[in-house]
């Protein structure tokens, strides 16, 4: 009883030392419960898209170990505030065994705290972030039903998070005797020594990260790649902290300017402040370009991918067949496929007589050699060889019928359209046919396209008859064969675009013909997309402001544990003669340059990543560049307006332990 009185007291008459970390816990308890409750929802069956609650459950996944390593970061600031009390508790008597039992009191007390708290702040924001939610994704579902395991999985990881700082709790006690306990917070630090070798290492890794990131080719290894970036970042980050900057202000001492007294005083106080501080800097620094890199991907998915798709599907509707029997057969006949849309109209009771048919060839990867006079003659399924591209064959009377202006051509004429890529040959060897290419358009309007991640390029045939020629005279083999599709666009209505997609999907299917048909609704994509792409954007938010507090709390111990140095400074800097205003502008200029240092780093690793972060945009299909670089700048304005506002919010800690010692 007596000790479990000794922690309600310490914990009621130190509240100022716990509530931050009760503030740390009861947030990752919050967001966890929040991605919880929505991913694991029964309203959310109801959307019918399976895909949006795993994203949101590896969103889960990743945000539980990020969550439990703030919480021991939180938890081991809080020992080092505490350690003096836990050394006069020993000297009074109390052995270690009771102090040990004490402190795991108090995380139970706080423990409690937590999932009470958390519970009914994660119940009261989750119900109005699945409002936002479902916003995002094109719901209509409103209500937000919690399941058991919404409630069980964040208690699960706060048990699990309490744990560990159980065992690094009692750990530090039994590990430390009263005197160390005693003198922590004000043990005297020997001048951190200069180590050239990991400065280099530093340097050395970040110019290698970027670099990778940089000059990365899209493929298979792009993730593979992406991933050994990063590593090479994040170590680079922290041994540039660690290490780099301190042979940096070593190499200082040595100039003549050192001992200037500005230059003296700024320089010892910035050596001693990089040793105490290296780490945490580097925290900081990589969770604010995670939630750079997070807002910019998931922003530029939402944003990017409808854009791209009214551009890859021009007309509302899309019907297709194709004959999936005997390859050699050729293509569905034009009667075959009027058979069809007839009886798809009459089922669907809506017409399509103002839709426009042509032959869908596919697309094909290829080699394509740089030069004027250029041959290709085979394709390819490896993305890693130079010259790949996609490549599609089109009549020019398909473009003409969808309103493209287009030259007339000679039967061995053809145009070039470059979606990508810069291919300017005058002549093509087309699997042994001879090409002269008549010219190029810079527009072609309406037809739809295959989004790719690479160059791709149309090839714009005399006719249709020409057309056929072309495509039957690539060399397919059994891995990149493409089968042609007899084709109708047509813009409808939402009701009728679904009604009819249906219809003909049932025709194909009634079908005794080895026909297959496949219907495209750009309605029932579009709300597909914008799930899919709304899940995203949930989770870099949620993820994005989880980074966003782990920083924040960081910077907020950081004002503390400054403003406990500083105070000290304050006085012996007077004492050896610099006014109270000399004082102020050396110590500010460092905290200034402490503190913003990491969103300046940040900003620079995004710009080493952005070419890669661009390329892994484009397999999905959006090549926006203009956007891109709009929603990259919007959101560094916005996290450095955020970052700048943590620090004045967090700066009055500060303020207030210095000023009395001013």
């Amino acid at each position: 009883m007596f000790y479990l009185k000794l922690a309600q007291r310490n914990i009621r008459k130190s509240f100022k030392n716990f509530a931050p970390f009760l503030l740390a816990t009861m947030m990752m308890f919050v967001l966890n419960f929040i991605l919880a409750s929505i991913a694991l929802s029964p309203q959310l069956d109801k959307l019918g898209i399976k895909s949006v609650s795993v994203v949101l459950i590896i969103g889960q996944i990743i945000l539980i170990p990020f969550s439990i390593g703030i919480e021991i970061y939180a938890y081991r600031f809080l020992l080092k505030k505490r350690s003096r009390e836990f050394g006069l508790y020993d000297i009074l008597g109390l052995g270690k065994a009771q102090i040990i039992v004490v402190a795991l009191l108090e995380l139970l007390f706080l423990l409690l705290a937590t999932v009470t708290l958390g519970t009914i702040s994660g119940v009261i924001l989750s119900k109005f972030l699945f409002l936002v939610f479902i916003a995002l994704i094109g719901g209509n579902y409103f209500n937000l039903t919690f399941s058991t395991l919404s409630f069980t999985i964040p208690i699960i990881v706060a048990l699990v998070a309490f744990i560990l700082l159980a065992v690094i709790g009692t750990w530090t006690i039994h590990h430390h005797s009263s005197l160390s306990l005693l003198h922590s917070e004000s043990q005297g630090e020997r001048e951190p020594k200069s180590r050239g070798f990991l400065a280099f290492l530093g340097v050395l890794l970040l110019v290698v990260g970027y670099y990778m990131a940089i000059t990365v080719k899209i493929g298979p290894m792009i993730v593979t790649t992406f991933a050994v970036a990063v590593l090479f970042v994040i170590v680079g980050t922290y041994l540039f902290y660690v290490a780099f900057t301190i042979w940096y202000l070593k190499r200082q001492k040595r100039g003549r300017r050192y001992y200037q007294p500005e230059k003296f005083i700024t320089t010892n106080a910035l050596l001693y402040r990089m040793k105490q501080n290296a780490i945490g800097l580097g925290n900081i620094t990589i969770l604010v370009t995670m939630a750079i890199v997070t807002l910019v991907t998931t922003v530029m998915l939402q944003t990017g991918l409808k854009q791209n798709m009214m551009v890859n599907m021009p007309f509302t509707t899309e019907l297709s067949a194709m004959n999936t029997g005997d390859t050699h057969v050729g293509n569905v006949s034009e009667e075959q496929f009027k058979s069809i849309l007839s009886q798809t109209e009459k089922k669907s009771q809506v017409s399509l007589k103002n839709g426009v048919q042509y032959v869908d060839y596919g697309t094909s990867m290829m080699i394509l050699p740089s030069g004027k006079h250029v041959t290709i003659n085979h394709l390819t399924d490896n993305y890693n060889k130079a010259g790949i591209a996609v490549v599609q064959v089109v009549s020019r009377d398909t473009l003409i019928k969808l309103g493209n202006k287009l030259p007339k051509l000679a039967p061995n004429d053809v145009l070039i359209h470059n979606y990508s890529g810069h291919f300017n040959a005058e002549t093509i060897n087309w699997f042994g046919q001879l090409l002269r290419v008549k010219g190029q358009t810079t527009d072609v309007k309406n037809y739809p396209t295959q989004s790719s991640i690479g160059n791709s390029m149309m090839i714009v045939a005399q006719n249709d008859a020409q057309a056929e020629r072309l495509y039957q005279r690539i060399k397919f083999d059994a891995n990149s064969y493409t089968i042609p599709r007899r084709t109708l666009i047509i813009n409808l209505s939402k009701r009728d675009s679904k009604q009819v997609a249906k219809a003909f999907k049932a025709e194909g299917k009634s079908n005794v013909s080895p026909i297959s048909t496949f219907a495209v609704d750009r309605f029932a994509r579009l709300h597909e997309a914008q799930a899919y792409t709304g899940g995203f954007l949930f989770i870099g938010f949620t993820l994005g402001l989880t980074f966003i507090i782990g920083a924040a709390l960081i910077i907020y111990y950081k004002q503390i544990a400054e403003g406990e140095q500083d105070k000290e400074a304050f006085r012996i800097l007077q004492e050896v003669g610099l006014s109270k205003k000399e004082v102020s502008q050396t110590i500010n200029s460092q905290i200034r340059l402490l503190f913003f240092m990491p969103i300046v780093v940040a900003i620079v690793h995004f710009a080493g990543a952005y070419m890669m972060v661009s390329k892994i945009i484009n397999a999905f299909g959006i090549t926006n560049k203009t956007l891109m670089l709009s929603v990259s700048g919007g959101v560094i304005l916005l996290i450095a307006v955020l970052y700048y506002i943590i620090y004045k919010m967090t700066s009055r800690s500060y303020v207030n332990i210095v000023q009395r010692h001013v």
